[in-house]
This record gives C-alpha cells, sequence and structure tokens, in this order.
C-alpha cells in the first residue's frame, strides 16, 4: 500500500515538472506524433491498397490535413475578426446607449432614495471619469508595450506550425521510428483512450454549446452571434464560472432596458447550456474514463489555477495518467 503511494505521488511531481517545464519546449512535436497516429490509417490504405508511393502519398494526406485545419481555425477567425472590427465601430453608438441607460437607472436610484435630481449620476460619472484616467495612465503604456510580446508569440506560433508540419512529415516517412515497448502497450492503450475521450467529450460539448449560442444570438438578431457564441461556449468550460457569468447579468440588463424578449433568450440559452453540460458530461466523461464527475471536475479546476488556460485540458490528462497508473498497480 505504501509503494502504491509512493508512486502515485512521484507520478504527480513528475507530471507537474513535465507539464510546466518539458510539455512547452516539445509540444510541436508532441502534436506531430498524435497527427502522424491520426492520418497513418488513410496512408495505409493509398499505399497497401492502392500501390502509391509512400512520399507523395504522405506529403499529399499531410497538406491536405494541416491546411484543413488551419483552413477551419483561420475562417472561424477571420469571422470572429470582423464581427470585432464591427463591434469597435459601432462602440459610440453603444456607449451613448450606455449613457442613456445608466441616466435613467440613475434617476430612478434619486427617486427611490430621495436625493436631488442628478445626484448618483454626477457621483458615477465622475467615478468614470477617474477611471478613464486610470486606463489612460496605467493600462494602456501596458497594452502598448506587450505589442512587442505579441508579434513575438505570433512569430513563435508560425514557427511552431513549421516545425509542426516538418515533423509529422519526417514520422510518418521514418520506418524505424522508435515503437512503445510491449510491456508498456497496455498501459499506453489505456491512457490513449482514456486521453481520446475526454478530448472528444469537450469538444462536443463546446461545438454543440457554441451552436446553440450562435443560434440564440442570431433571434437577438446580434451582430456579433458567432463572436459571443463561440467566446460563451469557452467560459462554458472554465469551471465554477460558466455561461451563467455572462449570460446572466446580460438577461439582468436586457430586463432593465425593457427587452424581455432578449432576456428571456438569454435565460433560455443559460438553461440549455448548463442542461447540455450537466447531462452530457458525466456521460461522456465518467462512462469513457471511468472516474467519478466530481473528480474530473477537480482535475479541471486544480489544472486551470496551476497552468491557466490550457490546465482545462491537462488537468484531466493528468488525472488519466494517474488512474491508469494505478490500475497498472493493482494489477501486478
Amino acid at each position: 500500500m505504501n509503494t502504491r503511494f509512493w508512486i502515485l505521488g512521484g507520478t504527480v511531481l513528475l507530471l507537474f515538472l513535465v507539464f510546466r517545464f518539458l510539455l512547452p519546449l516539445v509540444l510541436p512535436f508532441v502534436l506531430a506524433y498524435f497527427c502522424a497516429k491520426l492520418v497513418a490509417p488513410a496512408i495505409h490504405f493509398f499505399t497497401d491498397k492502392l500501390k502509391w508511393k509512400k512520399k507523395v502519398t504522405v506529403l499529399i494526406i499531410v497538406i491536405i490535413t494541416v491546411g484543413a485545419i488551419i483552413g477551419f481555425i483561420g475562417y472561424i477567425g477571420s469571422l470572429a475578426i470582423g464581427q470585432l472590427i464591427l463591434l469597435l465601430q459601432k462602440m459610440p453608438v453603444y456607449q451613448q446607449m450606455a449613457d442613456r441607460t445608466l441616466e435613467d437607472f440613475c434617476c430612478r436610484c434619486d427617486e427611490m432614495l430621495d436625493l436631488a435630481m442628478g445626484t448618483t449620476y454626477q457621483y458615477l460619472e465622475a467615478q468614470t471619469m477617474q477611471m478613464y484616467e486610470s486606463i489612460g495612465n496605467d493600462i494602456l503604456p501596458r497594452l502598448s508595450s506587450c505589442a512587442a510580446d505579441v508579434l513575438k508569440w505570433l512569430a513563435g506560433a508560425g514557427t511552431g506550425i513549421f516545425i509542426f508540419f516538418v515533423s509529422t512529415l519526417l514520422i510518418l516517412l521514418d520506418d524505424s521510428f522508435p515503437r512503445i515497448p510491449d510491456r508498456f502497450r497496455p498501459f499506453v492503450k489505456r491512457l490513449k483512450s482514456a486521453g481520446l475521450a475526454y478530448i472528444k467529450a469537450q469538444g462536443i460539448i463546446i461545438f454543440l454549446i457554441a451552436v446553440v449560442m450562435s443560434v440564440g444570438l442570431l433571434l437577438m438578431r446580434n451582430n456579433y452571434a458567432i463572436l459571443l457564441g463561440i467566446g460563451i461556449s469557452v467560459f462554458d468550460a472554465v469551471p465554477v464560472m460558466g455561461s451563467g457569468i455572462i449570460l446572466v447579468p446580460w438577461a439582468l440588463v436586457e430586463i432593465a432596458r425593457g427587452n424581455f424578449f432578449g432576456a428571456s433568450v438569454l435565460i433560455t440559452l443559460f438553461v440549455i447550456a448548463t442542461f447540455l453540460r450537466e447531462i452530457l458530461e458525466p456521460k461522456l466523461l465518467g462512462k469513457e474514463l471511468g472516474m467519478k464527475p466530481l473528480f474530473v471536475l477537480m482535475a479541471v479546476y486544480v489544472g486551470a489555477k496551476l497552468f491557466g488556460i490550457g490546465g482545462i485540458l491537462l488537468g484531466p490528462v493528468a488525472l488519466t495518467v494517474l488512474k491508469a497508473t494505478d490500475d497498472a498497480i493493482r494489477e501486478e
């Protein structure tokens, strides 16, 4: 029993060190390995059944796969950027609408509190001006200093994509690529099935919620339905926060504006998103991973705390490694 806990504790420490220090260095190669595994059956079909040349087949399949991934991300990104530009163009109009809504709200507060008309609005206006000064003095210089970091990140991302592409080609062309030892194959197979189950489950849930959100916002005639739908679906995957942190305050604002139809749509979207995640997540994750949903939620939360957004994926990956290790120890 003590040996088992020592092994699991060492595994936790090793996973933390790998995720913190090693994974950022080898991520393109890890992704290339999984991509090679993904397209390998198609390559075997064309080379074995249709007798195509291997080098030509590998090049065509990899170019099509990587091009499809980049094209899909680029298409979604272009739609999101287009809606973001439209949002920035209409920002003065939205600011005027917000000022009118705030003024009406302040007038009601003055009436309820028996204050002189305009007292609440003047106070909030003074606080807003102070906030704008703080933004101009503190936040904007920081944003300008971050521009160089953003450019470096984009250059690094481009380099990573190139390395990923070349690595995938080399892995597929190398017939003598190291194979997994036989004694580790059951462990790796169990880990692979659990990891793929988690990725598939989260992908299905996020995609469905993004579609539902986008359709609902289109019913509200929102010009940024796709951008907001994707953003809300990502927030919905974050533990504790969820889509309610955006939809519920937004619904309250619509009620204050008298737009009860929009508020009802937002509340309905929140209920549907919660229902989808609560129903699908335990079924897809608990059944495939063989773990209780509470443990999965704890892994996602701890992973997000330690590694940020990427920890939403790394946390359950670490949990699957621990479970596979524990199962292997019990079998021994």
